[in-house]
C-alpha cells in the first residue's frame, strides 16, 4: 500500500529477502495462496473450580511454545470485549485491507481506497491546498476522487476532494480498515466491524518477542467487531473480499488445523497436507459462548427480599434492551403482576425497579424468558425461573 503503511511493507519485504537465504522459522511464505497460520481470540475459561475467567488463546493453528491449554478448537468465544489477531504465512496486498481519509465524503465515507501501482508523490499529489487541487490531482493513480453520481457537495463526481493532510507533510494523516474486506459471519449474521478498531500489521514473524508474546506474531490482521460484540451460542467463521491478495494477485485461504506445532519452517515445507484452495477459508471456525444472565442477591427459595429494593443481574452479553420487556414478576398463587420498569445501567447489566412495593410476606416468582436476547436477536438457551418470598 502507497500510504506510510505501504512503505512499511515495501521495507518488510526487503528485509527479509536480503537477511536468510534458507528456510527457517522466521521465514514468510510468498510461494502458493497466502494462508491463515493461526487464530488468536479470546475465550471464555471455567477452571476446575467453576470460576469462569476469559483467556486469549490460539483457537486456529499452533506455535511451538504454546500449552495445551494456549491451543484448542474454541467452543464458547466471548461474546463481550473480543478482538481478532490472523496470523498470516506470507504478506497481503495493503490496498485491498485499508483507505486513507479524504477531506470530506467520496461515497458512503471519507475513506477512500490506493489504486494500485500509485505512488508517494500520487498521494502528494493530491493533498495539496484546495485551490491547486484540480491541476494536481488526477489520472489513473489519483486519490480522494468524487464518487457520487450527484457530486460531493460542491465538487463534481471524478473531480478531487483531496487527501486529509493537517500537518501538510504530502501524506494522509488517518488510515482506516476497508468495509467488507475482511469480516465475521456467524450463522446469517453478518457481524459489524470496527474499522477504526481493526488494522492491517504487515510486520511480524513466528519468532516470540519479550514484548506482546503470542499476540504479536505476524504479519496479522487484527480484527475488532464493533462494540467488541459477537452473537451468542452460535458458530462462526471469517470471510475475506475476493480482492484481498498477496502480491502474486492470489486470495486467502485457510489450511486444515492451521500452522502445525511441530512446524519449524516455511508452513509450504512443513507438510504436503498443509495446502488450501485460494479464497477457501471454511476451515477455520469457533462457536460463541450461550448467553447467560445471573441474578444478584434473588436466589432460588430466597426468604426475606426487601420490597422495595430493586433486582440486578448481570449478562455475558449485550443484551436487547426491547427484549426485556419480556421478564415478568407476579405473584406465585394468582398471578398478579408486579410494577416494574427495567432498565439497562449498562450493556450488559439489567436493574429491576419497582414502582410500586411488592406486597409483604408474598411469595413471587421471576421469569426471565428464552425471547429475552442479545442485540443480535440471539436468546437465553433456557427460560431463568426463581421463586422467592418478600419480608
Amino acid at each position: 500500500m502507497i500510504t506510510r503503511f505501504g512503505i512499511i511493507i515495501a521495507l518488510v519485504v526487503a528485509t527479509v529477502g536480503a537477511c536468510t537465504s534458507t528456510d527457517s522459522f522466521t521465514n514468510l511464505n510468498p510461494d502458493g495462496p497466502p494462508e491463515i497460520a493461526q487464530v488468536r481470540l479470546k475465550e471464555s475459561f471455567t477452571d476446575s473450580a467453576g470460576n469462569v475467567a476469559p483467556r486469549t488463546v490460539f483457537a486456529f493453528g499452533s506455535h511451538p511454545m504454546a500449552t495445551a491449554d494456549d491451543e484448542h478448537p474454541v467452543m464458547t468465544a466471548a461474546a463481550t470485549n473480543q478482538a481478532m489477531r490472523i496470523v498470516m504465512d506470507e504478506l497481503l496486498v495493503g490496498n485491498s485491507l485499508e483507505e486513507i481519509q479524504c477531506r470530506a465524503p467520496v461515497d458512503d465515507d471519507a475513506f477512500d481506497s490506493v489504486p494500485l501501482g500509485a505512488t508517494p508523490d500520487d498521494i502528494a499529489k493530491c493533498s495539496v491546498s484546495s485551490d491547486a487541487l484540480k491541476a494536481s490531482c488526477g489520472g489513473p493513480k489519483a486519490v480522494c476522487l468524487c464518487h457520487l453520481d450527484g457530486g460531493c457537495g460542491l465538487i463534481a463526481k471524478g473531480d478531487p476532494v483531496g487527501v486529509l493532510d493537517v500537518n501538510q507533510d504530502g501524506a494522509a494523516d488517518n488510515t482506516s480498515f476497508k468495509a467488507g474486506s475482511v469480516g465475521i459471519k456467524c450463522g446469517s449474521i453478518d457481524v459489524p466491524i470496527d474499522l477504526d478498531m481493526s488494522y492491517w500489521n504487515p510486520s511480524g514473524d513466528q519468532q516470540v518477542p519479550a514484548m506482546g508474546g503470542f499476540d504479536a506474531l505476524g504479519p496479522a490482521i487484527v480484527l475488532v467487531p464493533k462494540d467488541n460484540s459477537l452473537p451468542t451460542n452460535i458458530s462462526c467463521g471469517l470471510t475475506f473480499a475476493a480482492d484481498v491478495l498477496d502480491k502474486q494477485g492470489n486470495q486467502v485461504c485457510a489450511p486444515p488445523n492451521g500452522r502445525p506445532a511441530d512446524c519449524s519452517t516455511t508452513l509450504q515445507d512443513c507438510a504436503s497436507e498443509f495446502q488450501c484452495s485460494p479464497g477457501d477459508v471454511s476451515a477455520f471456525t469457533f462457536k460463541v459462548e450461550p448467553l447467560k444472565i445471573t441474578v444478584q442477591g434473588v436466589t432460588e427459595g430466597a426468604m426475606g427480599i426487601d420490597t422495595a429494593s430493586p433486582i440486578f443481574a448481570l449478562a455475558t452479553a449485550r443484551l436487547s434492551l426491547a427484549s426485556l420487556s419480556n421478564i415478568t414478576i407476579a405473584t406465585t398463587v394468582g398471578g398478579v403482576s408486579a410494577a416494574f420498569m427495567v432498565v439497562l445501567p449498562s450493556p450488559t447489566q439489567i436493574r429491576i425497579n419497582f414502582t410500586t412495593p411488592l406486597t409483604a410476606a408474598t411469595a413471587y416468582t421471576l421469569t426471565i424468558p428464552v425471547t429475552v436476547t442479545d442485540t443480535f436477536g440471539q436468546g437465553l438457551p433456557a427460560p431463568i425461573v426463581i421463586h422467592f418470598t418478600t419480608a
